[in-house]
């Protein structure tokens, strides 16, 4: 009786073993999109969430050169970029495949193409996640759609403007190296308006989260945009100024 008992757990444990590394090898070999704390979303194969620490998976490196170039064809046909949208000379950009690993708390969910929605966000007070599962969603959500939406484009050529006018001004001046910082920070006061066309889904339209992700990106990438533009239009002016005072 023993015996008997004693093997019925052994095939019973061994039926265990084996679903539960099916299971895992099933998801190591799945393709689908991580979602990053970041907003950033990233295209994946062969994920391997297996490990404790990190995650492994294969991506095509030159999804970020198509994603580009899909944002740019749909400003071009005066349109908001969707989800999903691929533009013929996106298409023509070949696939390259390279090796990948990211920390899972840089991660906040992966989508298979098909299947449920994994998530590796958690609460946890201690370790400084404080907001609730839906709350970061929408948070992290804002980040991704204001990707799509967000150019910078005024404030770089706003900061351009001001830094070739004031690196002129300056004659040669250090005081106009300070032009690009101020410009950053200016670039960080005024208050970030959502335009509803870049709300890819629109139940996130009165959501504070979602604009306070959104809002958190957009800073950044005017800040980003202005001290480039700034810096960039400040040695222009310093220069053109040298020019025209060594030559008259």
């Amino acid at each position: 009786m023993f015996f008997s008992n004693l093997k019925y757990r052994l095939l019973w444990l061994s039926f265990v073993v084996l679903v539960q590394s099916t299971i895992s090898s099933i998801q190591a070999q799945q393709k689908g999109q991580l979602l990053l704390m970041n907003g950033k979303l990233i295209e994946v194969e062969n994920l391997n969430d297996t490990s404790f620490t990190n995650l492994q998976y294969r991506f095509d490196k030159n999804q970020f050169k198509r994603l580009r170039i899909d944002l740019r064809s749909a400003s071009k046909q005066n349109d908001m970029y969707r989800l999903g949208f691929e533009s013929e000379k996106g298409l023509e950009v070949p696939v390259v495949l390279r090796d990948g690993a990211m920390d899972r708390d840089a991660v906040f969910s992966f989508q298979p193409t098909e299947g449920d929605e994994r998530v590796y966000y958690f609460y946890d007070e201690p370790l400084g996640n404080v907001a609730s599962e839906e709350e970061m969603r929408a948070f992290v959500v804002g980040e991704r759609d204001a990707r799509f939406g967000v150019t910078g484009n005024a404030w770089f050529y706003g900061g351009m403007a001001v830094g070739l006018f004031t690196g002129y001004a300056a004659r040669g001046s250090v005081l106009a190296l300070a032009v690009p910082p101020l410009a950053a920070l200016t670039a960080r006061i005024p208050v970030v308006k959502i335009k509803e066309d870049h709300i890819q889904d629109s139940s996130y339209k009165y959501n504070d989260d979602y604009a306070a992700g959104y809002e958190t990106y957009a800073r950044s990438k005017y800040t980003r945009k202005a001290l480039l533009g700034s810096a960039i239009g400040t040695v222009v002016g310093l220069l053109s100024y040298a020019i025209v005072d060594n030559n008259f």
